[in-house]
Formats: structure tokens, C-alpha cells, sequence
């Protein structure tokens, strides 16, 4: 592949998952503000939020969802390194490779069955409980950022592998 374009999808792939991040950290905001809303008016006014159980429990995707691919390029997940510790540079990148590839197998499978869960949901015409909000946005928001992991694993399975040709 040309440098120049590999270099334009990492730059894209990192871009995006930044922004994912901090949509994530906002939704994260949001839902801390929804719930000190409903708790203050619960215990104060006796009036709880109109449909805070559903907002707060649908704001949950994104606010997770959305952080997944930052985390996974900052290498944030927990991993076993007393194995890895013990392994020479060249090992550890080809372990790092072939635990992208089998990642990349895994996010795609999920991303696969949230789409296809989604347009289920469509079919059915699922809503929420209280609020009777579509679900359907949600899922596919799974799927999408699900896609935008394995497009980080691509991009981090490629540099190993250009580090270990090297």
C-alpha cells in the first residue's frame, strides 16, 4: 500500500477515534448531570426526571461505546505482560500481531451482529420503555464504533508488522 495513503488512513483512523473520545467523555458529562437532576428533583420535589431511567440507560452507548477504539490505540486495556515481560522485542511484536489479528476477527464479528441485530430492532419497531425512543440509533452506534476498533487494530497490526520486517 502507498506510504502516503497508509499515512492518511492512520492519520483519519486516530483522528476519528479522538473525537469518538471526547463525545464519549461528553456523554459521560451528560450523564452525571441527568442523574444528579433526577436524584435532586426525586428527594427535593418528589418529581423525578420524565424518562431519566431510559436517557441515562441510552446515553450509557455512547458513553462507552465511543471510547473503545481511543482506549484501544492508547493500548488503555488491561493485558497479561508476565508472559510478554519475559519475551525478546521481535517476539513481543509478532504476540502483539497475532493478538491485533485474532482482535480484528473478534470486533468484526461484533460489528457484523450489531448491524444485523439493528436492522432486527428496525423490523421490530423496539422502543424504549418510558420515552419510547427508537433503540435502533444505539445499536448501530455499537456497530459503528465496533468498525472504527477494528480499523485501529488494522492500522496497529500493520506498524507491528513493518516493525518486525524491519
Amino acid at each position: 500500500m502507498n506510504r502516503n495513503i497508509w499515512s492518511l488512513f492512520d492519520k483519519f483512523v486516530s483522528s476519528l477515534s479522538k473525537w469518538f473520545y471526547l463525545a464519549a467523555v461528553t456523554s459521560m458529562a451528560l450523564v452525571l448531570i441527568l442523574s444528579v437532576i433526577d436524584i435532586i428533583g426525586n428527594r427535593l420535589f418528589k418529581f423525578p426526571l420524565p424518562g431519566g431511567y431510559d436517557i441515562i440507560g441510552l446515553l450509557a452507548v455512547p458513553t462507552i461505546t465511543f471510547a473503545i477504539a481511543q482506549v484501544q490505540k492508547e493500548r488503555g486495556h488491561i493485558e497479561v505482560e508476565i508472559l510478554e515481560e519475559r519475551l525478546r522485542p521481535l517476539a513481543r511484536k509478532i504476540v502483539n500481531t497475532v493478538v491485533n489479528i485474532l482482535g480484528i476477527f473478534l470486533w468484526s464479528v461484533i460489528t457484523w451482529r450489531s448491524f444485523d441485530y439493528g436492522i432486527y430492532i428496525i423490523n421490530s419497531g423496539q422502543v424504549s420503555m418510558t420515552i419510547s425512543a427508537p433503540l435502533f440509533p444505539f445499536i448501530f452506534i455499537m456497530g459503528f464504533c465496533s468498525a472504527l476498533v477494528v480499523m485501529v487494530l488494522i492500522v496497529q497490526s500493520v506498524n507491528n508488522f513493518k516493525m518486525v520486517s524491519k
